[in-house]
């Protein structure tokens, strides 16, 4: 005798269980957020807000970051990001070479920053070396190398779009480009 049962009562009865209908890859080791045991894997949230979602602007595929501080922006504002499209526009890079930090929406630290995104440049527009947990200042516009990365720190009025053409401003996009262009990224 062939008995059928409705879908909800078999999968009442296996709720506890994993199905895998597909290929299976067997992992030699547990990675990062997995608990694996005999007979079944647990996924694991990590704690930090950074796992939870994408918290940069970018594809970083070349290890640029850019950590800015803007309140009224999610990442940086249109004004901003337009100056900066064509000054790294002018060295080759495009948005989606970089990741693009706002320290105000995302607190990181300059360990996050190197080791979830890579970061082998980091550029900082209106953020201190200190507010990345960094233990040393670097005056504006002085190429640093710490820890396997090139270090940048630029006034936020660098960033000010082309309405902005006081001579004072044009001299700071200028030491800005001259400084950029020696972190030959």
């Amino acid at each position: 005798m062939n008995t059928s049962l409705p879908g909800f009562v078999i999968a009442d009865l296996y709720k506890n269980c994993l199905v895998i209908t597909g290929e299976v890859t067997v992992l030699p080791t547990p990675q990062p957020g997995l608990q694996v045991t005999e007979n079944e894997v647990v996924v694991k949230p990590e704690n930090t807000p950074l796992a939870q979602k994408k918290w940069y602007l970018g594809d970083n595929k070349k290890g640029i970051v850019v950590v800015a501080f803007d309140k009224d922006a999610v990442f940086i504002n249109d004004e901003w990001l337009d100056t900066l499209g064509k000054m790294l526009g002018g060295l080759q890079i495009n948005f989606g070479d970089t990741a693009i930090v706002n320290l105000h929406n995302q607190p990181v630290t300059f360990a996050d920053v190197k080791q979830q995104l890579n970061a082998r440049h980091v550029i900082m527009f209106g953020v201190t070396p200190a507010q990345l947990g960094l233990p040393f200042t670097i005056p504006y516009y002085q190429v640093q190398n710490y820890a396997g990365c090139t270090l940048l720190t630029a006034p936020v009025e660098t960033l000010a779009g082309a309405a902005n053409t006081t001579d004072l401003v044009k001299t700071e996009k200028r030491k800005l480009w001259e400084s950029l262009k020696r972190m030959e990224m």
